[in-house]
């Protein structure tokens, strides 16, 4: 991965982004040799977090299926507002 200084960062902006653009390669930006940013291309940041987010929600509903007694009483939404605002 290239590393650039926040001095070049900001003087080279276009040529980096153009470059993000092109290679699809991400470039870390440095302040005093410790990485601060990541310019990244749009597509891959947005998808990847939407992926992420798609993993975190599905394994949550996997999880709350599991815990609930298929025999037993459902969870109404109702019941789950009233307790809300008893708390």
């Amino acid at each position: 991965m290239k590393c650039v200084g926040t001095f070049d960062a900001k003087t080279h902006l276009s040529q980096l982004l153009t470059e993000v653009e092109h290679t699809g390669q991400s470039i870390a930006i440095e302040r005093r040799g410790k990485k601060i940013a990541l310019l990244v291309p749009y597509e891959d940041a947005t998808t990847r977090s939407q992926q992420e987010f798609k993993e975190w929600i599905l394994g949550e509903i996997q999880e709350i299926r599991a815990s609930q007694n298929p025999r037993g009483p459902r969870l109404r939404a109702e019941d789950l507002i009233e307790e809300g605002r008893e708390r």
